[in-house]
């Protein structure tokens, strides 16, 4: 099964994000992303066959308690739009405490340097977006371990465990 592990959003998190989805929709077209699939990766693992070395790695990696998150701003990587994250030293901490669990555990996860980012849209087309994407807080209180499939055609993201901090 493919994995990866992400930061599900509050529902606060969630409406603004989902606005800007739309604000998107209306000024162009690409793959937009679906609003259940929205969340924030700390670490792609790819196909896995057994997931028992994974949850010992995340519960290894998942401490140092809740900490406070702010979404805001927007951002491309090419044809890709996406929300962003504000500085923090926490969810910095966390991502790499998990990279480097998984690691040790023996996966291969990407080594170049973590951006983190929130998907909006891939393969976008149309003019310079105008729109802001509004800073806003939520707790961060737990890590998602996700599975991701196609079910019938659709991208489908699917959380099999979560690690509270």
């Amino acid at each position: 099964m493919r994995l990866f592990v992400a930061i599900r959003f509050s529902p606060a998190v969630r409406a603004v994000l989902l606005d800007a989805v739309d604000a998107l929709r209306r000024q162009g077209r690409g793959t937009f992303t679906r609003p259940e699939n929205l969340h924030l990766t700390l670490a792609f693992l790819g196909e896995v066959e057994d997931p028992a070395p994974v949850l010992a790695a995340l519960a290894a990696a998942c401490t140092g308690g809740a900490f406070s998150l702010t979404v805001g701003g927007l951002g491309r990587f090419e044809d890709l739009w996406w929300a962003g994250v504000r500085d923090n030293e926490r969810l910095e901490a966390l991502a790499l405490r998990v990279q480097d669990a998984l690691r040790q555990a023996g996966f291969s996860v990407e080594r170049r340097p973590w951006r983190p980012h929130i998907t909006l849209v891939r393969r976008w087309r149309g003019p310079q977006p105008r729109l802001t994407v509004p800073d806003t807080a939520m707790r961060v209180e737990r890590v998602s371990l996700m599975k991701s499939e196609r079910v019938e055609g659709k991208l489908v993201y699917t959380e099999l465990w979560a690690f509270r901090l």
